[in-house]
C-alpha cells in the first residue's frame, strides 16, 4: 500500500538527515570539530535527482552565506525514506532504510558512520517510524504498517520502544488497538473498502502519566468530521479507549516525521484538528486527564488551512510550543490558551516562513529559528524574539536549494 512511487507524487517535504556529533561520544568515535548548529537541507531541481546535506555553523545570526558545495556533509546511504522516517537524539540519527531496517548513525570524520542498526522482525514496512519520541525506554515510535486483527475486529499498528544505548535493540513491539470504523468508507470508486484494506494514519503522539495519547484518522484520503485520540496503558497498551469530538473535524497531520500536537508548560496537551473546508482548529487534554476538555475548542477558521494540502486531506503539518501559552502553528504566533492569534511572521516583510519538520528554539522557548524564502528565492535563517516581538534575518544559504528541513544544536 505504501509505496516509493506514492511519495513521489507527494510534495517535495524531502528533508536532509540529522547526523550530529557532541563532544561525548558514548561508541568511542573520534571528537568533530563542528559547529554549535547543524542545518538540514535538500538540493535539487525538477531535471535532478535531490541531494541531502548538512551544514554546520557556529552563529546561526552571522551575516553570512553558507553553501553546501565543496562544505556540505553528505551520506553514501540512500536517503529517499529518511526524508520521512527519522528520529534525532544526542547526536545520533535514526532512520528507516529499505523499509525494514533502523540504522543508527553519527557524524565521524566529516563522514556519516552508521554505529548500529535493528532489522524489523516481519513485515517489510514495519519499521516506517511514523511518529516517534524518546524517553526514559528509548527511542519510541508508531510502526507504518497497518494490519486487520479478524478475531479482535481492529486495526493494528505496532508501538515499538528500540533501546538505543550503545547496539540497538527491540525491547517491546506491543500492537495498538484501533478500534475499526463504525461507518463505511469507500473508495475513488464508491467501493466499500474492506477491513483488511483500511489505511490508518496516526498524526499526533506523545506520552504522559504512563499513557499513551495518539490522534489518528482513517484513511489518508477521506473527509471525515470526528476527531479520533486512543488513549491506552503504557507501554502494555492495555485498557483502550476511544476519544471523539464532533466539533472541528479529523485530527490534522499526516505520517510525516512532523508533530502536529505539542503540551505546554502547565502540562495540558493541545492537538490540531481540520474541517472538511479546510480549516484548523485546536483542541486540548488537560493535565491529569484522560478525556478531550468539552470546554476547549479553538476555532482557527482565520488562519486557514496551515498544511497547504491539495489532496483533499489534512498535509504535513509541525508545531511547537514556545513559552506563556504561546505556540508556533505554520507561520503565526498562537496564544492556545487566550485564544489569540498574536502575530503572523510573514507581516514582517522579510519573506516567507517555509515548512520544516522542526523548529529549533533557544533560551526558554523565546528565541524561535525559522526558514524564510523571498520573493526573488533568496534564503534565510530568521530569529523571532518572543519578548520584543521582532524578527531578524541571520545567515543566507545560497545554491540550488530547494528545502530546509531542519535546524538542531550540535553542542
Amino acid at each position: 500500500m505504501n509505496t516509493r512511487n506514492l511519495f513521489k507524487l507527494l510534495p517535495a517535504a524531502a528533508f536532509a538527515l540529522v547526523m550530529m556529533a557532541c563532544d561525548d561520544d558514548p561508541d568511542g568515535g573520534k571528537k568533530e570539530d563542528l559547529g554549535n548548529y547543524a542545518i538540514f537541507l535538500t538540493v535539487g531541481n525538477d531535471n535532478a535527482t535531490e541531494s541531502y546535506y548538512t551544514l554546520t555553523t557556529d552563529d546561526l545570526n552571522d551575516d553570512i552565506v553558507l553553501s553546501p558545495v565543496n562544505t556540505g556533509i553528505v551520506s553514501d546511504a540512500d536517503l529517499f525514506w529518511a526524508t520521512i522516517y527519522s528520529a534525532y537524539s544526542k547526536g545520533n540519527f535514526y532512520f528507516t532504510m529499505d523499509g525494514n531496517v533502523i540504522s543508527k548513525q553519527r557524524i565521524r570524520d566529516g563522514k556519516y558512520k552508521e554505529v548500529g542498526n535493528v532489522v524489523a522482525e516481519a513485515g517489510s514496512w514495519e519499521l516506517g517510524m511514523m511518529k516517534t519520541l524518546f524517553n526514559h525506554n528509548g527511542l519510541n515510535f508508531i510502526s507504518w504498517q497497518t494490519t486487520y486483527n479478524e478475531s479482535d475486529n481492529v486495526l493494528e499498528n505496532k508501538l515499538f520502544i528500540v533501546d538505543t544505548t550503545n547496539a540497538m535493540s527491540v525491547e517491546s513491539s506491543n500492537p495498538i488497538k484501533f478500534p475499526v470504523p463504525d461507518f463505511t468508507l469507500y473508495d475513488s470508486e464508491g467501493e466499500a473498502v474492506l477491513h483488511e484494506n483500511l489505511a490508518l494514519t496516526p498524526s499526533s503522539f506523545t506520552v504522559r502519566d504512563n499513557k499513551v495519547f495518539i490522534g489518528f484518522y482513517y484513511d489518508w484520503a477521506t473527509e471525515i468530521d470526528t476527531a479520533y485520540m486512543l488513549v491506552c496503558d503504557y507501554p502494555s497498551l492495555s485498557n483502550v479507549k476511544l476519544l471523539k469530538d464532533h466539533r472541528l473535524g479529523h485530527v490534522s497531520g499526516a505520517w510525516y516525521a512532523s508533530s502536529s500536537s505539542f503540551t505546554d508548560d502547565n502540562g495540558d496537551y493541545y492537538f490540531s484538528t481540520i474541517n472538511v473546508d479546510g480549516n484548523y482548529g485546536l483542541l486540548r487534554i488537560k493535565n491529569g486527564s484522560t478525556e478531550i476538555d468539552p470546554e476547549y475548542a479553538y476555532d482557527l477558521s482565520e488562519i486557514g488551512n496551515i498544511a497547504i494540502s491539495n489532496w483533499g486531506y489534512a498535509g504535513p503539518d509541525h508545531h511547537v510550543y514556545l513559552k506563556n501559552g504561546l505556540a508556533f502553528m505554520g507561520s503565526y504566533i498562537i496564544d492556545v490558551r487566550n485564544k489569540q492569534v498574536k502575530q503572523d511572521l510573514n507581516d514582517f516583510g522579510l519573506g516567507t516562513v517555509q515548512k520544516t519538520m522542526e523548529t529549533y528554539t533557544e533560551n526558554d522557548g523565546n528565541d524561535i529559528y525559522v526558514v524564510l524564502k523571498t520573493d526573488d528565492a533568496r534564503w534565510f535563517i530568521a530569529k523571532y524574539d518572543v519578548d520584543e516581538n521582532t524578527l531578524t534575518l541571520g545567515l543566507e544559504i545560497d545554491s540550488g536549494i530547494t528545502s530546509v528541513s531542519r535546524i538542531s544544536r550540535l553542542k
